[in-house]
């Protein structure tokens, strides 16, 4: 019967993994993944029998806070230290199990759990080690490159030894010293860990991940044997294997060896690539004329419009910028304007793998959308325009060129072979290979340098002929606009916020409550409209506005607030749309026709801060944009929320501001 209940639950967590294929169920996946982690837990509990409880309350509660707020405080860009982080922790937990295993008094291990033991020390303590240095490379709190000390092959060999010499010495010495020779062993590993990971980065950082994944799952598995469960036997081995295969994917897409990422020889650098100064495939310097930059913006405008087929490159540059937001609003739009549309994913784009793809899909992009390297290679000869976004060493034709470079013999995306090249870098620096990329001199480059999320928000707003969105405010029909907005808010004596996801995106929550608590220093009456499926999931607006204060009795459901529009000053939207779209009641036959939504075109005078004009996710068209009442505030709804406010502070004693 036992054997039974664990198969149950190694096939739960089978299952989740095998939903991890596909991007639709992976969401689910991960819940069902964890919740046979979480029987498993249980089952253990209560085999093994509980000796003091309190400890072990004391210790959930305290393991569930710390990663409740970690993963609360982080961001995308921060997901990878965070998962190296992580995986540093297991090691952690591996070699404080195996040590208490092996130095409890009471009962005798035999051979194999006594190997197992020490085993669990020496991986645990090298997978904590080198965690460690990776999460902090990752986190930008240590140098990136990779670091070396003199004779740095001698001492990895001589502290291998040194490793394979005490665990044998452990097995076999009286146990009056075993102690000291696990602390020795762990500092040993410990020691090693730092000496393999600290040589390692930029674009091995991906393989260093992966390896320090099934490392983890590795020193798990040992930990089962020791203390004889086969639970953790199997979920460590599953973690190991699936480390393992991720590794070497991530090695055979760099066409690198795991041993040469390890133990990297020392390469004298490939012949340096010549250095240009000016704009379109040359360098951009501090002597660069305004003139020949807007040339550079303008001809980049033409070749979008003229362009049939697109490929968007994305890399950790657009991360950095967090312009992935902005990179989804222009592909949606060069779709509207009839592009094949269509993003070229390296594997190691990113410091993660996956890192792309997650970042996509955070910012809606539709995974068909996403195609692999090898998958889209073929297809940039026959590509109008390449959109490079942020991205250098996975384009960079040195790999293929340039034998002696860190990168030489690398897997690139084609980039270079498509008609066009538009690159929106931040300039023309190396990437993390330190390596020059001879795509930005080439003649059918454009260079828009500067940063990746001003630069796309111009390429949108000149592609609609609208103003750049930082600064963009229409009033749908009534006059003086920001003046309206202002005077508006000013002389409300009732307003209803209305939150939506865009909101969440902008993480603009913060502002939208200094900007409600201002009118309520004016004397409004504010509240919260509170559709049950703004955001993402049930309660989502909710536990935002929880989170920034805002007291719950101003949280107003759908049906309470939509008598309530009719009578109400101002509505303010921030980052909604099909919540609020007259489209669900005007218009048969859409996907959201017959959806209640809240009532906020009824109001007298509606502001709608949102990033643009675009359908929500519904791909229905709000006619609320166009009501002769609302005033069109487009951009990052916390810069909008932040024009708000200060042109409230300061309308009493100057003009009003627009940025």
């Amino acid at each position: 019967m036992t054997l039974l209940i664990d198969f149950s639950v190694i096939m739960v967590l089978i299952v989740g993994i095998w939903q991890f294929r596909m991007p639709s169920k992976a969401r689910f996946g991960n819940l069902t993944a964890a919740f046979s982690l979480l029987c498993a837990f249980f089952l253990v509990l209560y085999r093994s029998g509980i000796i003091d409880g309190s400890v072990v309350m004391v210790s959930l509660a305290g393991g569930a806070i710390a990663g409740y707020a970690v993963a609360r405080s982080v961001s995308m860009i921060q997901i990878p230290a965070m998962v190296a982080f992580q995986h540093g922790a297991g090691g952690v937990a591996a070699f404080l199990v195996s040590l208490v295993e092996l130095t409890r008094g009471g009962h005798a291990l035999d051979l194999m759990r006594e190997v197992s033991g020490v085993s669990g020390l020496t991986i645990g303590a090298l997978t904590f080690s080198g965690s460690m240095i990776a999460s902090a490379k990752l986190a930008n709190k240590i140098r990136q490159t990779p670091q070396t000390l003199p004779a740095h092959n001698l001492l990895m060999l001589v502290n291998i030894a040194a490793i394979v010499g005490v665990g044998t010495a452990s097995v076999y010495a009286p146990a009056d010293s075993l102690f000291y020779l696990y602390l020795a062993q762990i500092g040993l590993s410990a020691f090693f860990g730092i000496l393999f990971s600290m040589r390692i980065g930029g674009a091995d950082m991906p393989v260093l991940i992966s390896f320090l994944n099934a490392t983890a799952g590795l020193a798990a598995s040992f930990c089962g044997l020791v203390i004889g469960n086969q639970l953790l036997i199997a979920f460590g081995a599953t973690v190991a294997a699936s480390g393992s295969i991720l590794t070497h994917v991530m090695c055979t897409a760099m066409n690198r060896n795991i041993f040469k990422i390890i133990l990297p020889e020392v390469k004298r650098a490939g012949k340096p690539l010549k250095k240009a100064a000016g704009l379109s495939g040359q360098r951009l310097t501090a002597d660069t004329t305004v003139a020949s930059a807007a040339n550079g913006f303008e001809r980049a405008v033409e070749r979008i419009r003229a362009a049939k087929k697109v490929i968007v490159v994305p890399g950790y540059g657009m991360a950095l910028a967090k312009a992935q937001m902005e990179v989804a609003v222009l592909s949606k739009k060069m779709i509207a304007m009839g592009k094949d549309v269509k993003y070229a994913i390296h594997p190691v784009a990113g410091r993660m793998p996956g890192h792309m793809n997650v970042l996509l899909a955070e910012a809606g992009v539709d995974y068909d959308m996403l195609v692999e390297m090898e998958a889209v290679n073929p297809d940039f000869y026959a590509t109008d325009l390449v959109l490079v976004i942020g991205a250098c060493d996975v384009v960079n034709t040195a790999a293929i060129d340039v034998e002696g470079t860190p990168i030489s013999g690398m897997p690139i995306l084609m980039a270079h072979k498509a008609k066009t090249v538009v690159c929106c870098n931040f300039d023309q620096n190396p990437g993390y290979s330190g390596v020059e990329n001879p795509l930005y001199e080439k003649s059918n480059t454009i260079m828009l340098a500067g940063d990746a999320k001003k630069t796309v928000r111009q390429l949108v707003a000149s592609l609609t002929g609208e103003k750049p969105a930082e600064k963009n405010v229409t009033d749908g029909g009534l006059s003086g606009s920001l003046d309206v907005a202002v005077d508006a808010l000013a002389a409300a004596k009732t307003v209803i916020i209305i939150p939506g996801y865009g909101m969440a995106l902008a993480k603009a929550q913060k502002k939208v409550v200094e900007l409600a608590s201002i009118l309520e220093k004016r004397g409004a009456a504010v509240k919260y409209a509170i559709h049950p499926v703004a955001g993402r999931m049930p309660g989502h607006m909710n536990v935002l506005l929880a989170e920034v204060e805002v007291d719950y009795d101003n949280l107003i459901e759908m049906d309470e607030v939509n008598p309530l529009f009719a009578e109400t000053d101002v509505a303010v939207v921030v980052g909604a749309c099909d919540v609020v779209n007259p489209a669900a009641i005007e218009l048969e036959g859409t996907p959201i026709s017959g959806m209640p939504i809240l009532m906020a075109h009824e109001a007298k005078k509606i502001i709608v801060c949102n990033f643009d004009k675009m359908p929500g996710y519904s791909g229905v068209s709000n006619p609320l944009y166009d009501n002769s009442k609302s005033i069109m505030m487009l951009g990052d709804a916390g810069d909008s929320a932040e024009i708000l406010i200060s042109n409230l502070r300061t309308m009493d004693a100057g003009p009003k501001m627009m940025s």
